[in-house]
């Protein structure tokens, strides 16, 4: 088990208010990530954030992935005397990072579509910087992990959408902050 927290203001131009704070928390076990995001000491909202999909580089060992490159180089050669099909068939599959989380609502508003995108980009930022950096020393033991995100959904009410994304910043920074 390890624990990590962080204390940060919100910057006034963020518009959530003045003098507000952000405490971030997270509890690491081996199979899940308890994160909390407090907005002057509140959470109102929990979601869970289970792993899922299908990463791109799982696709070069699939039927599908060879019979989709096979087919679209025997189309290339059938039209290769046509000037008029511009159609470059040379693609590579790209992993769709929002689809590599099912996220569901535990507690508070389902039908805020901010929230998943949040969580799925806290997840990301798991993945992608805190778990291979091993801050919390149990990759070896469990290099995937869900989470369980309790936050408040007041960091995205007051807000315009202009600054969704600046406040999503915050939050991301000061989670990274954590872990260091």
């Amino acid at each position: 088990m390890f624990a990590a927290d962080y204390r940060t203001y919100i910057p006034d131009d963020l518009q959530l208010g003045s003098n507000c704070v952000l405490e971030t928390s997270a509890v690491h076990f081996n199979n899940k990530v308890l994160v909390q995001i407090r907005f002057n000491g509140e959470l109102d909202q929990c979601l869970e954030v289970t792993s899922r999909g299908l990463p791109a580089s799982s696709f070069e060992a699939t039927k599908l992935y060879d019979e989709v490159f096979q087919n679209s180089s025997q189309q290339k050669e059938e039209n290769k005397n046509y000037e008029f099909d511009n159609d470059d068939d040379s693609f590579t599959l790209a992993e769709d990072y929002l689809s590599n989380f099912q996220i569901s609502t535990r507690l508070g508003d389902s039908n805020d579509m901010k929230l998943p995108i949040v969580c799925s980009q806290i997840a990301e930022l798991y993945y992608k910087v805190i778990f291979p950096s091993n801050a919390d020393k149990l990759r070896d033991v469990a290099p995937t992990r869900d989470f369980v995100i309790s936050l408040s959904g007041k960091f995205f009410r007051k807000s315009s959408t202009d600054n969704d994304f600046r406040i999503l910043l915050h939050i991301l920074q000061a989670i990274r902050s954590m872990y260091t």
